[in-house]
């Protein structure tokens, strides 16, 4: 219950990673900032008050903000800058953003004693015939 990361794979570089488990707050995390928002109340009210409403709605607010970040920045892998989210909508965007990190990061020094990426290989299909390179077209009158 505690746990809030799991471990993974790279889809990409195959590469072990954590990510966490849960996109939105859950069950413990909304009572405990509704109770913090009822005790900020309290705090600045010396009672119970409507206002208090909205300080447990924008701890709330900020809360699930601050957990999706968090969501979406952990599924980028920082070996390969893979991103399965991007890779989802559009692929060529996703190949291009993987590009564009592999570049900044071979002049990056903070990437220098890192494993080098194991790009994966591309085969080519070899299910299609091959086609005639040529045809004698006056042959054909």
């Amino acid at each position: 219950m505690l746990k809030q990361r799991t471990s993974c794979y790279c889809a990409f570089c195959k590469t072990p990673r954590k990510v966490y488990k849960h996109k939105n707050l859950s069950y413990i995390e909304v009572l405990s900032l509704i109770f913090l928002g009822v005790l900020f109340t309290f705090v600045i009210y010396k009672s119970l008050d409507p206002r208090g409403l909205l300080i447990v709605g924008g701890l709330l607010i900020v809360g699930e903000i601050f957990t999706q970040v968090k969501w979406r920045s952990a599924m980028v892998c920082q070996n390969c800058g893979f991103d399965p989210i991007l890779y989802l909508r559009d692929h060529e965007l996703a190949g291009l953003k993987i590009k564009a990190f592999l570049e900044k990061r071979a002049d990056s020094p903070a990437h220098l004693l890192r494993p080098p990426v194991i790009l994966p290989k591309v085969k080519a299909d070899t299910s299609l015939k091959p086609r005639a390179t040529s045809q004698n077209l006056s042959l054909k009158v």
